[in-house]
């Protein structure tokens, strides 16, 4: 079986009163991806917003290693983010659920 290393953060964010551009804009103006990447390890991600505006809000990110997520969890400038974001959310969001990439799924 062919498995990258890197892995992937799934975060759920559910927005309070169905304010899907309240959180969108704090992620921007917060600068969340720019800072996730400055700690280091981040490939890509992105803030995906449900068509229908009901359930969650779906975080996506790459993570070189599962480590480098661990050291953004930890971050003290992504703890220091947190009040903001809890403010916009009706339930507080915790880590994201990490998964292994797969690239191979023929056998």
């Amino acid at each position: 079986m062919n498995r990258d290393s890197h892995v992937h953060s799934v975060l759920y964010l559910y927005p309070k009163n169905g304010d899907y551009e309240s959180v969108v804009e704090f992620m921007r103006t917060e600068r969340v991806t720019e800072l996730s990447q400055e700690n280091g390890g981040l490939l890509a991600s992105s803030i995906n917003v449900p068509m229908s505006r009901e359930g969650p809000i779906v975080v996506l990110a790459k993570w070189n290693s599962a480590s480098d997520y661990q050291r953004w969890l930890s971050n003290p400038v992504r703890e220091g983010l947190r009040p903001g974001l809890s403010a916009l959310l009706e339930r507080e969001s915790a880590a994201g659920q990490l998964f292994s990439i797969h690239n191979e799924l023929r056998g």
